[in-house]
Formats: C-alpha cells, structure tokens, sequence
C-alpha cells in the first residue's frame, strides 16, 4: 500500500488590503509554505484569486495533515473545505515544494468556470476538477504541455490531439454554456478554401448562442460583487462583536472595583463605629471612677487605657 497521501481543498481568502499588501501577503504565504513544506516532504500546487484559495497538498500523511491543521488555524483562510482526500500512487506535483498558477487570464477562467458551476458555493466544488485544473495549469505555465484551445484553434482539427483539460472544462462550463465556444467560433468562420468544419448556421442561431455567455459573466460579476458584500459585512460584524465584548470586559472590570472600594468603605466605617464606641466607654469609665478616685495614678491609667 502506498504511503503517499493527497488532499485537496478551498477555502475563503480573508486577506484585506491594498493589491500591493495582499500580493505581499501571498507571497509570505508562498514562501512560508515552500520553506514547512520541503521539511516534511508535502508537494503540491497553490491558486488564489480576489474570492478563495484553492490548493493540492501530496506528500506522507503525517505531512499532509499537520500542514492542512496549520492551514485550517490561519486566520487568512476562512470557510476551508476539504475536496478530495486518500491515499495515491504517485505524486503529480513532485518537481514543486509550492506551486503558484492562476494568474492567467486562461487560468482565472477556468477557475471561474469551476465555481460557477458549484454555485459558488465551496461545499459543492468538485474535488476532481480542481485537481485536474490545478495541474493543468502548472504544466502549462512550467512550459511542460501545450495551452489548451482557444478559438482560434478548431477542436476537430485533424493535427491537435485532444486534451484532458479540455474536456475538464467543458465538463465544468456546460451547465452555464448554451454552445461550446469551438462550436461557435467553428460556424462563424469563412469556408475558404475548404477550412470550415460543418455548415454554417442561420445568422439567429449564433446570435442566441452568444447570449448565454453574455448572461453568465453578468451573473458571475454580480455574485463576485455580492460574495464581496458579504465578506465586509461579515468583517464589519466580526469587529463590532470583538468591540462589544471589551466593552463587556470593562464593564465588568468597572463594577468588580466598584464593588471592592463599597466594601473597604463598609469595613473602615465599621472600624470608625467601633473606635468611636471604644473610646465613648472610655470616658464614661472614666467619668464614673473619677469621683471616687483621688489618685492621679489611677486618672492616668484611665487615660492610657482609652488611648
């Protein structure tokens, strides 16, 4: 059996800032993540973008899962949901103790596509998919596969192999998508010279084809901008939570001193009340031996005793 262990998750980016002071926290995170990864053998690949985090971690379990506890406790993370986890045969990112992608236009595209077809919603991301699409990307971004298609580039085209990530994409984008984009691009072209693939459809037809996408990145920006609105106001309750409860602590602090100087105030008017009564018993002592007594000796003593 194995020993290597992968896991796979997304959680919420918490980071607040300017863009330089996020890119500068990112890269602490990096380079955090690079320096405890290579100590306990973990490998793997890292995506962020203005709304989550998205990562792959392989390596011995024990590495894997004391580095996903550090992950859960850091406050940059929120909302972290594990995605696909158990044991592998072999590592897939083993050249990169921290591997960075999806800054890409390419690769914030796809990463949208992903999550667009969960909802947005982290519960319900598929763990295969962002498993596929992470590695993907970092391939291509090393240099080490070709770019997937683009328009531009027929998926029937007879000197193009087929792609994985392709397919992954598709899979992911269908459920928005009324056509695939090859498709289209495929019945807007000229057929000169016998480069067109298939017929070209009524005029109409590419019309209504482009409108899903236009209404998808609609609703892509308004639940982008809603997601952001959420988070602020949850930050914004967060702090006036933490501010309420000081308030709460000092209060409380407040009124244990108040409560201490009530009592020492009862116990040194109990002490004064007390004295006063000793030294009234004194001079009524004295006052009733007085007479009876000549002696100065015994005056003095009296005295002494009241003293």
């Amino acid at each position: 059996m194995s020993d290597l262990y992968r896991l796979v998750y997304a959680s919420k980016n918490l980071l607040q800032g300017s863009e330089a002071e996020i890119a500068e926290a990112v890269s602490q995170i990096l380079a955090a993540s690079q320096r405890n990864n290579a100590a306990v053998g973990v490998t793997g690949a890292l995506m962020f973008n203005a709304g989550a985090f998205a990562q792959v971690l392989e390596g011995p379990q024990d590495g894997v899962e004391a580095t996903f506890e550090r992950i859960q406790c850091d406050p940059r993370h929120g909302d972290v949901t594990v995605l696909q986890c158990g044991v592998v045969e072999s590592r897939t990112f083993a050249n990169w103790s921290m591997a960075f992608v999806g800054q890409s236009r390419a690769g914030r595209a796809r990463w949208e596509g992903i999550a667009a077809a969960s909802g947005f919603d982290l519960t319900r991301l598929d763990g295969d998919a962002v498993f596929a699409m992470l590695h993907g990307l970092v391939l291509e971004e090393e240099g080490l596969a070709p770019p997937s298609a683009t328009p531009s580039e027929p998926a029937g085209s007879p000197d193009r192999a087929p792609q994985v990530m392709d397919v992954e994409r598709v899979r992911a984008e269908l459920p928005q998508l009324g056509r695939p984009p090859q498709a289209r691009h495929e019945a807007g072209r000229d057929p000169v010279g016998g480069q067109a693939v298939g017929h070209r459809p009524p005029k109409d037809e590419i019309v209504h084809a482009a409108e899903p996408d236009t209404a998808l990145t609609v609703l892509r920006t308004a639940l982008a901008q809603e997601r952001q609105r959420t988070t602020d106001l949850r930050n914004e309750l967060d702090a006036a939570r933490i501010a309420l409860a000081l308030q709460q602590e000092q209060s409380r602090t407040m009124r244990q001193e108040r409560d201490l100087w009530a009592k020492r105030a009862q116990l040194l008017a109990t002490a004064m009340s007390q004295e006063a009564g000793s030294v009234a018993e004194g001079l009524l002592s004295l006052e009733a031996h007085g007479p009876t007594t000549g002696e100065p000796g015994d005056r003095n003593a009296a005295l002494r005793a009241i003293a």
